[in-house]
This record gives C-alpha cells, sequence and structure tokens, in this order.
C-alpha cells in the first residue's frame, strides 16, 4: 500500500503569488520542487525518496489593496532603500502572498513497520523543513509531520485537514471545451478554450420590441455606423461546473536539448539544457471531505518531450501537439530584441 508524509498546516510567508500568466497561488511546480529537494536532503543511509506531492490550502492572503478603496487591485510591493542619490531605487514589481497549507507527500522505499527508519525520517524532515524555502516563501512554523502507512490512519488525516481544499487536475474539461469549441469554430485554439475558463464574461441580449419601455426609456439614435438597442446583460457560467481555476502546469521545451556545457551562464553546467516557456492547464479547488483517497489528489510529473507536466491519475489523456501560428516564420525574429 502506499504511504504518504503529511507535512500539516505549514506556514509560508512572502511566497511568490505570481505563476506565468495567473496569479492568486504558486504553481503546483513549486510544490513538487519542494518534495524534490527534501528527497534530495535526506541521509542515503535511509534509503528513501519522495515523490508526488497531494496540497490542501487552509488559509492565503495576497498581498495586494485597492489604492482608492475600491476598483482595481494592485501589488503591495516592499520600500527599498533609497539610491546614494537619495532618489527610490528602481524594483521589479513582485506579487507575494502568506499561506497556510498541509502536504501530503509520495514515500518510496520505507518497510511497512520499520519504526526505526520511521522515526529517523521524521527527525530528519523536522530538522530539513525550516531550512528551505516554498515558492520562494520562508516556513515560519508547522505543526507537525507524520507517517500514514495504513488506510485508516490516511482517511482519519484527511478528515483532520478540514477545513481545507485540494488542488484537483482538470485538464480533461480543458481538452472537452476544446473539441466543443472547435466543432462551432474552426479556428479555435486551446488557448480560447482556456481563457473561457479565467475570464469574467458577460453577455447582451437584446430585448424584443413587445420588452421595452417606450415611455420610460430613451429615444433611440440611429445612423449610418451604429444602432442603439435595449438589451439586458447576463453572466456567462464557466464551461464546468465547480471553483475551477487557471493553473501552471508544467513547462513545453522551445528549443532543441543542449548537450552540459555547450549553453553558457546557466545554473548546472553538468547537466543538459533546453529553454521552455510555461504550460497552462485548469484546476479545481475541491473541499477535503470529497476527496475519497489521497491518491487521487496526488500530482506526479509526466515526461514526453517536449512537454514537462504535472498531473494526476485522474486525468488519462494524451498529451498533445501545442497550437502554433504557421504564419509565423525564422526570419520575423529579431535576435536584437533580447
Amino acid at each position: 500500500m502506499q504511504q504518504y508524509i503529511l507535512l500539516k498546516k505549514l506556514r509560508v510567508q512572502n511566497a511568490n503569488a505570481i505563476a506565468g500568466l495567473t496569479y492568486g497561488f504558486p504553481a503546483i511546480t513549486n510544490f513538487l520542487g519542494f518534495a524534490h529537494a527534501l528527497s534530495r536532503k535526506l541521509p542515503a543511509n535511509l534509503q528513501v525518496t519522495l515523490g508526488g506531492v497531494a496540497v490542501v490550502s487552509h488559509k492565503n492572503d495576497v498581498h495586494a489593496r485597492q489604492p482608492k478603496g475600491w476598483g482595481d487591485y494592485v501589488f503591495a510591493l516592499t520600500r527599498n532603500p533609497l539610491t546614494q542619490q537619495g532618489k527610490t531605487a528602481p524594483i521589479n514589481e513582485e506579487g507575494r502572498m502568506n499561506m497556510q497549507l498541509s502536504l501530503l507527500i509520495e514515500i518510496e522505499g520505507l518497510v511497512a513497520g520499520d519504526k526505526i527508519t520511521q522515526q529517523s525520517l521524521l527527525e530528519e524532515l523536522t530538522t530539513l523543513i525550516p531550512s528551505l524555502r516554498l515558492a520562494g516563501g520562508q516556513i515560519t512554523e508547522f505543526e507537525r509531520c507524520e507517517v500514514l502507512n495504513d488506510e485508516a490512519t490516511q482517511q482519519k488525516a484527511l478528515r483532520r485537514l478540514m477545513p481545507g481544499f485540494v488542488l484537483l487536475d482538470r485538464s480533461d474539461y480543458l481538452e472537452a471545451h476544446f473539441l466543443q469549441l472547435q466543432a462551432q469554430q474552426q479556428d479555435a485554439s486551446r488557448f480560447d478554450a482556456w481563457c473561457d475558463f479565467s475570464k469574467l464574461k458577460y453577455q447582451a441580449t437584446a430585448l424584443k420590441a413587445e420588452q421595452r419601455d417606450d415611455e420610460q426609456s430613451a429615444p433611440i439614435e440611429q445612423d449610418e455606423l451604429s444602432t442603439t438597442l435595449k438589451a439586458t446583460w447576463a453572466y456567462l457560467a464557466k464551461p464546468n461546473t465547480g471553483y475551477l481555476v487557471p493553473i501552471a502546469a508544467g513547462y513545453y521545451a522551445i528549443s532543441e536539448l543542449y548537450s552540459a556545457g555547450d549553453v553558457d551562464k546557466v545554473r548546472d553546467k553538468t547537466v543538459p539544457v533546453t529553454f521552455a516557456e510555461t504550460a497552462y492547464s485548469v484546476g479545481e479547488w475541491q473541499s477535503v471531505h470529497r476527496l475519497k483517497e489521497i491518491n487521487a489528489g496526488v500530482w506526479r510529473y509526466t515526461h514526453q518531450f517536449p512537454w514537462y507536466l504535472a498531473k494526476t491519475q485522474s486525468t488519462s489523456l494524451e498529451i498533445v501537439d501545442p497550437d502554433t501560428d504557421e504564419s509565423a516564420s525564422d526570419d520575423a525574429f529579431d535576435p536584437d530584441f533580447m
């Protein structure tokens, strides 16, 4: 049976709230990277590795404000020291947030009933966790970590994580909506389908003649270019029900795979390098009590060049080719733009 390590109620401050074109919560790759970093720092004699991650959010507070008390929100940025000339130092705008969450991480290599290794693992994690960053933020405290090695313990742990919301993969919703959209409009792209899950949309419907109140309405003005009509505005629901959100779910390689050392000024010259862009998908926040088993909410990497995606077992869709603009040519690229 699959065993999990529960990191309960991690408090993180100043975590990155921006993930590519999305904001409000870190990308799922941040949590997989955190589990990978923990796994690499574990002593080799434990012979234990950490795998996929399920994310349960309890609280989050994006550092944003309304300058006028109403209207659009803007990020609340840090105030940096003045320069030597007494002027405000230029900064790059950053979105930050505080959050409280729990992580359920897969354990590989731990023999059930091995209490000595289990205790050593918990001691190592208790020491390592405060020393690492999660999504760029500092871990200020956590309630506890424990090993869940049987079904009864895992079900009890899920109940103790309430109130909380688990992030689930809904890439199947995106693919189904894209096929429906393409049937209506042949030139529709997956980006159009993705935007339908992220936009707040309203639609105007013109009123019929008998529904208009001619006495109270203003006279209709008409010219050669436009026509003014009375209409009702209605909210357009998202393609599927649920607390659906756009998410950053991995990466897509935009170049060939270069051998180690071929590219200058990279972080690690001992490994192959490729240039990549963020890949997007759709996720759903769902209350923990609706999660029947932990495995249904665990994110794992799926690699099929040029894709490197985080997905769950609940979705079994094949990785598709990206939408490309065939009208664009390599000659249009200006190297001096970089």
